[in-house]
């Protein structure tokens, strides 16, 4: 009965670093990787730029419609459709603006 166990633990022997490694927990590490600290910093940079360009573009739609839509010769289809451009594009923004404030919130518990 000894000689079968010594023989599987001579058989596991090569496995157990690896499996100890696996389960780890890097204790001290004092902070966070350069490479997490970069990433972040980018996302935030994007995410700024974002909440400018965004509603700056969405304006910029709505005032593309708004004037079609002035500048049809009363056909109420066309009309229409601008409106429901107009509509779009709002919601659009909405949900881009709405996004990206989530994104900014998800980045700042990395900020510590």
């Amino acid at each position: 009965m000894l000689r079968k166990v010594t023989d599987a633990m001579k058989k596991a022997s090569p496995y157990v670093p690896v499996f100890l490694l696996a389960f780890a927990k890097a204790a001290f590490a004092a902070e966070q990787p350069q490479i997490v600290t970069g990433a972040v910093n980018l996302l935030n940079d994007a995410t700024s730029w974002l909440l400018g360009i965004i509603p700056a573009g969405t304006g910029a739609a709505i005032g593309y419609h708004a004037l079609m839509k002035q500048m049809n010769d009363g056909d109420p289809a066309t009309a229409a459709g601008h409106n429901r451009a107009m509509r779009n594009v709002l919601i659009g923004g909405a949900i881009g603006e709405s996004a990206v404030g989530i994104t900014k919130v998800f980045l700042s518990y990395f900020q510590g």
